[in-house]
């Protein structure tokens, strides 16, 4: 089955949300989200309707 890995990015520089995984003071920028679960809808669509 072809697979396909993508890097969703999570900070946000302007709202100071800026440090690096793995750390205590790593936070998300939550608008990110909305963006990871449409992409991840679009391909499960696509990826149906072949």
């Amino acid at each position: 089955m072809p697979a396909c890995f993508y890097r969703l990015g999570t900070g946000n520089p302007e709202r100071g949300i800026q440090s690096p995984l793995h750390t205590s003071t790593f936070d998300v920028d939550e608008s990110a989200l909305e963006t990871g679960m449409g992409l991840m809808s679009w391909l499960a669509i696509k990826e149906l309707g072949n």
